[in-house]
């Protein structure tokens, strides 16, 4: 389910209606101090693309982004009454934690920042439905579920954890996860102790069944390894899909009658190209976007320095928008991009049997 979806028409029939749902609370560790160390362009590029990943992990998993306040998100998982809500709620959160761990190498080498992530999850009823002026309606969950996952989020700090969930969604789950160790806690608000679990995994069977992934059909043909990448009608001319590969991302574009597919990196600043998430998304989720753009006689200009890449053959045609000392404005500790004339890394695409196949070697 696409957000754009989610928040649009759908969202306009909802009246109310209780419903039992998990909700997903994540807030960035310190990130007042985080954002005050960073220029204001670098802190909504980092939150730009780390909300553009969760996001896409929640809608994998059948949730609902609800909202984002500040570094914060809300996610909500069983809006259409599907039975393994709590099982995805729990493993969205794992896959996000997982994620984090992937950006942090990233971002340390970038930023020179320490950054990591908390995340609360609780299992109740709450409320559905529309709310917003006029014109500005969206989907949301109101309820005391809502407020104490936010709450249950905040205990990580003192308990030192990363990922707590509440007794209720643990009923919900036990023999699927395994728990770390459980914590008895004084939520903001609350008189009473209230018990909360860490989660660390899920059941090795559980997590076989629910993250399978088939692996793509694979050919050897003309020296090369070929990959299918998707069928041809899944794509528009002019239309873009990045791919998800182990260790780094393909951009596959349709021209008008061909192909072209690159590595989804700056060859210069090692920055994505592209983000998953398409313009229109990205504005449904009033997430910062700049977009690459491609030239009518196949040219790729980068977003990040504005130079144009050879489409077919990776070559740089040519510099634009740096500095007498080659640095990129707002970019200048990089230093000079210039002395780095790697050429972007592109692959061939062919047609066979209403496919289309990358190669990669």
């Amino acid at each position: 389910m696409m957000i754009t979806s989610q928040l649009g028409g759908s969202a306009a029939t909802r009246c109310g209606e209780a419903k039992h749902v998990a909700v997903f609370f994540s807030d960035i560790v310190d990130f007042t101090a985080l954002s005050e160390r960073l220029s204001p362009y670098d802190v909504m590029y980092l939150l730009n693309r780390y909300f553009a990943q969760v996001g896409d992990i929640i809608e994998q998993n059948g949730g609902f982004v609800d909202k984002l306040i500040g570094d914060g998100l809300m996610a909500i998982f069983g809006i259409d009454g599907q039975p393994d809500a709590p099982l995805r709620a729990v493993n969205a959160a794992l896959q996000t934690l997982a994620t984090v761990d992937r950006l942090k190498p990233f971002f340390a080498s970038m930023y020179g920042i320490d950054f990591d992530i908390r995340i609360g999850l609780n299992y109740g009823e709450a409320v559905i439905g529309t709310l917003g002026l006029a014109g500005h309606e969206r989907l949301t969950a109101v309820g005391d579920v809502v407020n104490l996952a936010s709450r249950i989020e905040a205990a990580n700090k003192d308990a030192g954890t990363r990922l707590l969930i509440s007794e209720t969604l643990r009923d919900q789950i036990a023999d699927k996860v395994e728990i770390a160790d459980f914590v008895r806690v004084r939520l903001r608000g609350s008189a009473e102790r209230t018990s909360l679990f860490e989660i660390v995994g899920l059941n090795p069977e559980i997590d076989a069944e629910l993250n399978a992934k088939r692996p793509r059909e694979t050919i050897r043909q003309g020296g090369r390894r070929w990959i299918r990448a998707f069928a041809e009608d899944e794509l528009q001319p002019h239309e873009r899909r990045v791919l998800d590969f182990e260790n780094y991302d393909i951009v596959v574009i349709r021209g008008s009658d061909s192909y072209c597919a690159f590595n989804n990196a700056c060859p210069h600043l090692h920055l994505p190209l592209y983000e998953r998430r398409s313009p229109a998304q990205a504005e449904a989720l009033k997430l910062p976007h700049t977009e690459s753009t491609i030239t009518a006689d196949l040219g790729l200009v980068c977003r990040w320095h504005q130079s144009c890449f050879d489409l077919l053959t990776g070559e740089i045609r040519g510099w634009a928008k740096l500095e007498q000392d080659g640095t990129r404005a707002g970019l200048e500790y990089l230093g000079d991009i210039s002395k780095n004339r790697a050429k972007l890394i592109v692959y061939p695409c062919r047609k066979q049997d209403g496919f289309v196949w990358i190669g990669l070697e």
